[in-house]
């Protein structure tokens, strides 16, 4: 059983380089820091996800992925800051060379989402980075929405839980390609 942690433990095991569990706008997710390579693989091996399919990159601003995806056009941008639901959804961006492959697996995209969710967003804020963003659950299980289930969500990699509401979204957010605005997850 995983313990709970405040918004600033979980800053702090972000920069220890360790994986949290944390509430988001529909789900709980699973997380680290989004630079991290191995992490990445970390979260994949746990969830039983083929590194193929890439994981979600959540942010603050865009500005902290600036190197990772294509310039967009002011309309993108402002079309990436459209709230549904209170929220953002995810959207998939043309990456540059320089993003890890890991993030985006077998795509030429990398799947952003900016975050107004408050643990969310703290979380990035006091890091100062992307985060790893992919649900709490074993591929194919059900997506993890309370906290006595998060708690549960045994794995050694994992250092807690941080404390915090999901954002009352009844599912994972849409996932819609940033240019060809064709709609993924709906």
């Amino acid at each position: 059983m995983s313990k709970l942690l405040t918004v600033k433990e979980g800053v702090e095991a972000l920069i220890r380089q360790e994986l949290i569990l944390y509430p988001t706008e529909g789900v709980y997710g699973i997380g680290g820091d989004a630079r991290n390579v191995e992490l990445a693989k970390k979260i994949c091996k746990i969830k039983g996800r083929p590194l193929s399919k890439g994981l979600i990159v959540l942010t603050d601003s865009l500005e902290r992925l600036q190197d990772w995806i294509v310039p967009l056009t002011e309309e993108q941008q402002a079309l990436m800051k459209t709230l549904d639901h209170g929220f953002h959804h995810t959207w998939l961006v043309p990456r540059t060379a320089a993003c890890p492959d890991v993030l985006s697996g077998d795509s030429p995209d990398l799947a952003v989402r900016l975050t107004t969710h408050p643990v969310a967003k703290a979380l990035c804020e006091g890091f100062g980075a992307p985060l790893i963003s992919t649900s709490a659950n074993i591929q194919g299980e059900p997506a993890i929405m309370l906290e006595e289930d998060a708690l549960n969500f045994s794995d050694s990699e994992v250092t807690g839980v941080v404390v915090g509401a999901l954002g009352g979204i009844p599912q994972a957010t849409k996932i819609q390609h940033i240019i060809t605005k064709e709609v993924y997850r709906a």
